[in-house]
């Protein structure tokens, strides 16, 4: 097998996306869980993201002038945020998964630094094995879960401006032990343009929790109830596809109030770590990224 690994272009999204929904969906509906990517229209929009943003560097795996595989990072913030990697469903088990998990690895540590993660699907027992035999340490369990939207408007959440980044900023510092500004600022910039609808809980003139909802948001907040109350108030105007969240499995307050309020569990996901990790505090949640 001669694989060779070229940068993922613009022209390449239409054979990529076609490997994400159908690598994923394999996967899936193998198992029962419900899809992440539940039409080809959403692998489109997720893969011309992937492939154009100036932040995400990502690669594909070529066998005989075929594309056979892929595999992203996200660079906007110290932490190196890899996925997703798929391999066509037809070219699985023979060690494209592998080259492009090291390419993306080296990549990030040459590049950009020594945090490095991924959230994995724990239904993919062979992902679990492969990622902790290239160094990844598991740290988190997280679950997916669909978001009950309020039914009425709380005056203290708003949607985020870009006034806001400095003090989300020092949230995000406090309660997840890194920074995720630029990020933010191209959520808060783009807004519903990037099909994001950040979302910020305010109490007493100061910031308790911002949520941006959906797989490739995150949240932080000071306490479970600040996160809750927010991430309803974000469902309320967020198409369905959006209304959904990751949140730490063994974060017992924030689970089992979200159960409480209607909230539906639907599959677990393991946050994986190379280099230096700290356990966040407070309440949060994190990306598909980590």
């Amino acid at each position: 097998m001669a694989i060779e690994l070229v940068r993922a272009m613009p022209e390449h999204a239409p054979q990529l996306s076609r490997i994400l929904f159908h690598a994923f969906k394999n996967l899936q509906d193998l198992h029962s869980v419900p899809l992440d990517i539940p039409t080809p229209e959403v692998a489109d929009m997720g893969m011309n993201m992937f492939v154009t943003r100036p932040d995400i560097y990502g690669v594909a795996a070529k066998e005989n002038g075929k594309i056979v595989g892929h595999n992203f990072v996200q660079l906007s913030d110290p932490v190196a945020g890899v996925g997703p990697i798929c391999v066509d469903p037809g070219c699985q088990s023979r060690g494209v998964g592998k080259l492009l998990m090291q390419h993306i690895d080296d990549y990030a540590l040459k590049n950009h630094g020594p945090m490095v993660r991924l959230l994995q699907e724990a239904i993919n027992m062979t992902s679990l094995s492969l990622y902790t035999s290239l160094g990844y340490a598991l740290q988190e369990p997280i679950l997916k879960m669909t978001v009950k939207p309020a039914a009425a408007v709380d005056e203290s959440v708003r949607p985020l401006m870009m006034d806001d980044l400095a003090t989300c900023d020092a949230l995000c510092r406090h309660v997840y032990k890194v920074s995720r500004k630029n990020e933010l600022a191209a959520m808060i910039q783009h807004g519903q343009a990037a099909g994001v609808v950040p979302h910020g809980r305010f109490v007493h003139g100061k910031l308790a929790a911002y949520v941006i909802p959906g797989f490739f948001g995150y949240a932080v907040a000071e306490s479970a109830e600040d996160l809750l109350v927010t991430a309803e108030q974000a469902a309320r105007s967020a198409p369905p596809l959006l209304q959904a969240i990751l949140i730490p499995a063994r974060h017992t307050e924030l689970f089992t109030g979200a159960l409480k309020r209607g909230w539906r569990s639907e599959k677990l996901f393991n946050l994986m770590s190379i280099g230096p990790y700290e356990s966040p505090t407070g309440a949060w949640a994190p990306s598909i990224a980590y």
